[in-house]
């Protein structure tokens, strides 16, 4: 007879439900932040918990995993359009079935040909199994991001105009909307707005622009310093970026201000023309 560890099932949902939730924001573009990612992760596991312990009654086996499904959905988003939630539960239920599947087909996998060929004694294999399990799901973001990468690359969307703000220093200029940018602020998991070299110069980020030794610079400005990981070309690159003062999207003389990270792009990218590289994620409505 099979035993099944709860603290392992709970753990393996949870991962399961991170990576799903965490490509799902990616792939929809919609606003997240890692304490809602953790949380919505948290509330899926422990439905699925209260799933497998609930009586065998199919019915209310159907009810429990909707139920988790709309929770850890509903958690993982900040307030948005009811159009762009529903394309984010849309992508959270396929990347959910794929990395699902990718573990029930691994975990009998693993059954098959590896469980009777482990010696250790007692409950050790079969947890060590399933950590092991969690552990390659885990390293496997760099695979579905890609995936997320070459399909968002189908799309673009034009260009808008935006207003940076920096202590005393305000600067416009028109921005390209990339539906392909997937770079995140690992802080706070908020968009990249890519600029370039130039941008930041008018900005009078001098300091930051030729970072050396952060220690030297006041106290405030070393809080919203960030270094941002950035692929590109098959390599990884890491940026120096800071949270500004404001970034506004600027349609029809309005200004509507917009959660990003700059990103300073010393390195010349492509831009099509433009000095700087918007994702279209972390847009309004309007242009999604």
């Amino acid at each position: 007879m099979q035993t099944l560890y709860i603290d392992v099932y709970f753990l393996v949902n949870f991962t399961v439900n991170y990576l799903a939730v965490y490509f799902a924001v990616i792939f929809s573009k919609v606003p997240t932040s890692p304490k809602r990612l953790i949380i919505s992760s948290l509330i899926g596991a422990l439905v699925a918990v209260i799933t497998v312990l609930s009586p065998e009654v199919f019915l209310l086996k159907i009810i429990l995993s909707f139920l988790g499904l709309v929770f850890t959905g509903a958690f993982a988003l900040k307030p948005v359009s009811l159009h762009r939630r529903l394309r984010f539960v849309f992508s959270f239920i396929i990347f959910e079935a794929l990395v699902g599947g990718a573990v029930t087909y691994a975990w009998n996998l693993f059954d098959t040909y590896l469980y009777e060929s482990i010696s250790l004694e007692g409950s050790v294999p079969v947890n060590r199994k399933l950590l092991f399990f969690s552990v390659i799901v885990l390293l496997s973001i760099g695979v579905f991001k890609m995936i997320v990468s070459f399909f968002s690359n189908i799309e673009s969307q034009g260009a808008c105009e935006i207003e940076i703000s920096w202590l005393s220093k305000t600067v416009k200029t028109e921005a390209f909307i990339d539906s392909g940018n997937l770079a995140i602020d690992p802080m706070d998991m908020r968009p990249i707005l890519l600029i370039k070299e130039s941008i930041a110069e008018q900005l009078n980020m001098g300091d930051i622009i030729n970072l050396k030794d952060p220690d030297l610079l006041p106290r405030e400005i070393r809080r919203r310093i960030r270094l941002i990981p950035i692929s590109r070309g098959g390599t990884t690159h890491v940026l120096t970026g800071v949270r500004a003062d404001s970034v506004k999207v600027i349609k029809e003389n309005v200004c509507s201000e917009i959660a990003v990270t700059l990103a300073i792009d010393k390195e010349g990218g492509n831009y099509g023309g433009f000095y700087a590289l918007i994702p279209s994620g972390a847009l309004g409505d309007e242009y999604n």
